[in-house]
């Protein structure tokens, strides 16, 4: 059982879904020094190469998108943490070079796997879900990607559905599903037309790397952050599958260019080259 209301502190007695940057933990105290020298760097290149941003904007979007992709990974792999710290590098070295500068999506896969893995270690309050709800709509009509609120509502119908399930979510999957028609009925976009071969097989070993990881790693070791209790495997499971839907959306909805207008496959990338490193050591012969 969770503990009850009465007995939270911080942030949790308003918010379950919202995740305080904690320096007690040295993750975090790494993270809190190196997004400010992330900043100084993407101000600097601005300032030296040709960004096609000033200087500020580019302190602020290098120094976002490293904190999204970080954040995002350590929720689609808790146990992971120095695949965040990769993910964070990629996704910095694609906002430089590609112009990755669109965060929303990271959020989104944030929160949605958030949804479903309960790493609060609590279940969605009512202002939570009109909220999570509320977002996820925005960025799918601002961005054009319907197809964001089909994965939403795959994460709302999992957390009705797995360990403790949170009923009224079936509801607000429901709801996500009508404003997916919404927007298909009003002519958005859905499917581009100018994926290639090479785009299915990428997206095929995509999914290849996610099924194993799922199937091989063994149960969490994460506590949720309210009590001391392990996080639940099918849960955290549910939050990755999420994650890496919604990368694929951006790909179906936008086209060869959906692979880099945002790092969410940054994130992905660097969790599954951490999960065969992890497995290729756990393989080697070791001294006794």
């Amino acid at each position: 059982m969770t503990e009850a209301p009465e007995k939270l502190s911080g942030m949790y007695r308003y918010t379950s879904i919202a995740r305080p940057v904690d320096p007690a933990y040295l993750t975090n105290r790494a993270l809190l020094i190196i997004l400010p020298v992330v900043a100084l760097l993407s101000a600097g290149l601005s300032t030296i190469g040709d960004l096609g941003i000033g200087p500020l904007s580019a302190a602020l979007s290098g120094s976002l998108t490293a904190f999204a992709a970080w954040a995002l990974t350590r929720e689609l792999a808790p146990d992971y943490d120095g695949a965040a710290f990769v993910a964070l590098a990629f996704a910095w070295a694609a906002n430089i070079a590609f112009g990755a500068r669109l965060v929303m999506l990271l959020f989104v896969a944030m929160v949605l796997a958030r949804v479903v893995n309960r790493s609060t270690g609590l279940p969605l309050r009512l202002f939570d879900t009109l909220s999570v709800l509320g977002f996820c709509a925005w960025v799918a009509t601002s961005t054009q990607q319907p197809l964001v609120l089909l994965v939403a509502s795959l994460a709302f119908f999992l957390d009705a559905r797995l360990e403790e399930p949170l009923r009224r979510h079936y509801l607000a999957a429901a709801v996500c599903l009508a404003v997916f028609a919404w927007m298909v009925a009003d002519q958005a976009p859905v499917f581009a037309g100018d994926l290639m071969a090479r785009d299915w097989l990428a997206l095929g070993a995509s999914a290849l790397g996610v099924l194993l990881f799922v199937t091989v790693n063994p149960d969490p070791v994460s506590y949720c952050d309210v009590s001391p209790r392990r996080l639940n495997r099918a849960r955290v499971s549910g939050g990755l599958v999420v994650g890496w839907l919604l990368a694929v959306q951006a790909v179906l909805t936008h086209g060869r260019s959906g692979w880099l207008e945002t790092a969410i496959w940054a994130c992905l990338i660097a969790l599954l080259l951490s999960f065969i490193a992890r497995q290729a050591n756990r393989m080697r012969p070791h001294a006794t």
